[in-house]
């Protein structure tokens, strides 16, 4: 099916409320780590407490991320979805509350952690949704992850654009309580929709639950965790390269051009042939990220960080789409939701990961130091790539790419990996 008219085909299967409802409630998510790092720079002045606390932030996520899947598949998105987003909302409530009352850090710290581990995983779930709904018509399906690509790169342009936006007409602490309200309105709103799936198990009589290729998806959870840390470590060194110059709530607004190069590319992945194949995009799209990352190091001012990311931003949908279809194909029945969230815990995890250390070398080497962080990051996620490539191409008939089997009902599961 011709791509405009396949994500034509998207929107009628789910009717224009849900995709806005998704799209409003993946922006805390996004909003998040760089709101905690601009209103704890902004009390402490340090850029240390704030990677800490952006830290905390990730860590909470990266663990809980997988629980909430898990808990999904088991119990449905609609009741794991309601807690997550009124936990998540009052966690950063607090955060800005301890924030501006100078609180302990600890305090602050176990905040952060709080609002990490409830974090909604509405992009995973949307996936999952987009699976049940095009169950008819699987053919659908790598459109819809292309889409999804492309909603959560334009969602982090819109969360780093509108904490920016905030920061330089209100006082710091405005983003994360936007942030919070849009949990309890969309985040809501969408665990609610009509569209969540049934849980897969509802009764102890019900069948064994299916084994996670472990070896696959760990490899798949790194390779996310080295983008997430690309994520971290620019988004650090982009705010230290703000505070330079004496703009620190222009950081937002600069690396918010990443995502619209990302968006663009993301939506633009559904046109690629179908005998480019999964594997290889993988590998491909890994090597040109790498290469990308180390203009960071050129930087010298607001002008080159704008050029650094526009290039950057075109590289990463790609690649995160390449890695979610993967990971949608090993995932046994009645776990992708398990899957998908471990992937999403990945990111976050490397966000976390990539904004202390980030954190730690912009305050002694200055915003040039924190650009090291993604660039170790690009080379560890090609050597990932290209440890895994050869083992995802034996089985690279089993991985269909947009358009390569119009005629299948389903993507195909190569059953070589999901008993890896």
């Amino acid at each position: 099916m011709p791509a405009l008219g396949a994500y034509r085909a998207l929107f009628a299967a789910t009717g224009p409320r849900l995709p806005v409802l998704s799209f409003l409630a993946r922006l805390p998510n996004a909003m998040g780590p760089l709101g905690v790092l601009t209103l704890l720079v902004a009390t402490t002045g340090s850029y240390s407490a704030a990677g800490i606390a952006t830290a905390a932030l990730g860590v909470g996520a990266a663990f809980g991320g997988p629980a909430v899947g898990a808990l999904a598949d088991r119990y449905g998105q609609r009741p794991v979805g309601l807690v997550a987003a009124l936990v998540d909302a009052a966690g950063y409530a607090g955060l800005v509350a301890a924030a501006l009352l100078h609180g302990p850090a600890s305090l602050v710290t176990a905040l952060a952690t709080v609002a990490g581990l409830a974090t909604p995983q509405v992009g995973p779930f949307m996936r999952v949704r987009w699976v049940h709904l095009l169950r008819a018509r699987g053919k659908l399906v790598p459109t819809a992850f292309s889409y999804e690509g492309a909603v959560d790169e334009t969602s982090f342009v819109a969360g780093p654009a509108l904490v920016g936006l905030c920061a330089l007409m209100f006082p710091p602490a405005v983003p994360l309580l936007i942030a919070a309200a849009l949990l309890v309105v969309a985040g809501l709103a969408f665990a609610l929709h009509p569209t969540a799936p049934a849980p897969v198990a509802v009764s102890g009589s019900a069948a064994p639950r299916a084994r996670l290729p472990r070896r696959t998806v760990l490899g798949l959870v790194l390779a996310m965790a080295a983008l997430g840390a690309i994520f971290g470590g620019t988004q650090t060194g982009v705010t230290a390269l703000a505070g330079s110059i004496g703009r620190p709530g222009s950081a937002g607004l600069i690396y918010a051009v990443l995502g619209v190069g990302s968006a663009t590319a993301g939506l633009a992945t559904a046109w690629l042939p179908a005998r480019f194949r999964y594997p290889a995009r993988y590998l491909v799209f890994a090597a040109a990220l790498a290469v990308a990352v180390t203009a960071l190091l050129t930087i010298s001012g607001p002008a080159g960080a704008i050029a650094a990311m526009a290039v950057l931003g075109l590289l990463v949908a790609p690649y995160l789409i390449t890695v979610y279809a993967l990971a949608e194909r090993i995932a046994p029945p009645g776990r992708t939701a398990t899957v998908l969230t471990l992937l999403a815990a990945g990111i976050v995890a490397g966000v976390a990961l990539g904004a202390g250390l980030a954190g730690t070398l912009a305050d002694r080497y200055g915003f040039r130091g924190a650009f090291a962080v993604p660039v170790a990051a690009g080379l560890i996620a090609l050597l990932l790539a290209a440890t895994a490539y050869r083992r995802l191409a034996r089985t690279s008939a089993g991985l269909v790419a947009p358009g390569a089997a119009a005629g299948d009902s389903a993507p195909r599961r190569p059953e070589s990996l999901v008993e890896a």
